[in-house]
């Protein structure tokens, strides 16, 4: 058992050692395409540079630090690499995520994709600086100013001496203002829209007397001020009437009949 063990420990160390060997050469090859894009940067040839750093991803995806958990037999989705290789893979990503969202917000610009390329690098590390930078300035390009507020105040807790994230703060501050007079300026034209229509439809301002309790009062109480004994008396009339009620049918006429009565009692017929 000890000899198979040590046969399994020997092949998986090869098998480490020819994925680092691979890791090692993918790693200088995304090195390379980092300097061609930010060649191409400086340059301004923004659609070569986003090119470059595109390609970065496709020799860096799919790796993992090797540990002693059990990670790096065959079958696993990942390839295992140093500690420092897989420092540098990660390096590359951001890289990857960052300059590619530089580029396309020269490039365009394209905001949207931008921002999620800045999300993605900070999914990686949620303190890269440049990329929570570069995501505000996509949130106030996007005018999402709260979002953008958020990532300018959260570069200036991580570097206090950032003037770029003070510049941009003092922008969305004049733009929060703007923003705010705009919405009361346009409450207040609604306000006086509603007012100048009430004013220009008097039927709206009238009162009507069957619908106002007050008033159906007032007309009772003053027509039974006028008359009032006529109006008691008009009421027990009208109570009578309606005690009577409708006919059942309507009246029988009286007709003579054949039979007549005896004086002597009891009926004969004619």
């Amino acid at each position: 058992m000890s000899l198979l063990c040590a046969v399994c420990a020997l092949r998986l160390t090869r098998w480490v050692c020819l994925y680092a060997r691979a890791a090692a050469e993918n790693i200088a090859t995304a090195q390379a395409l980092k300097e061609q894009g930010n060649a191409h940067f400086k340059a301004g040839d923004y659609p070569q540079a986003i090119a470059a750093y595109h390609q970065i991803f496709m020799y860096v995806h799919g790796y993992s630090e090797k540990t002693g958990g059990g990670q790096g037999f065959p079958g696993s989705t990942t390839k295992p690499v140093t500690p420092e290789q897989f420092a540098q893979i990660k390096e590359l990503k951001l890289a990857h995520y960052c300059n590619l969202a530089m580029c396309l917000m020269k490039h365009g610009p394209n905001w949207p994709k931008a921002r999620d390329n800045c999300s993605k690098a900070l999914a990686l590390d949620e303190k890269n600086v440049k990329a929570l930078f570069r995501r505000g300035k996509c949130n106030a390009a996007l005018a999402n100013l709260d979002e953008a507020k958020e990532d300018f105040d959260r570069v200036l807790e991580l570097q206090p001496d950032n003037k770029e994230a003070v510049r941009e703060l003092h922008a969305l501050k004049a733009r929060f203002a703007s923003h705010r007079k705009k919405e009361m300026k346009k409450f207040a034209g609604l306000f006086d829209k509603l007012q100048q229509d009430e004013a220009n439809d008097p039927a709206s301002l009238a009162v009507d007397p069957a619908s106002s309790p007050g008033l159906r009062g007032g007309g009772a109480s003053g027509s039974s001020g006028a008359g009032g004994s006529s109006g008691a008396g008009g009421s027990e009339q009208q109570g009578d009437d309606e005690d009577i009620g409708e006919p059942l049918g309507s009246p029988q006429t009286f007709e003579p009949s054949d039979v007549l009565y005896k004086s002597g009692g009891g009926f004969e017929v004619s």
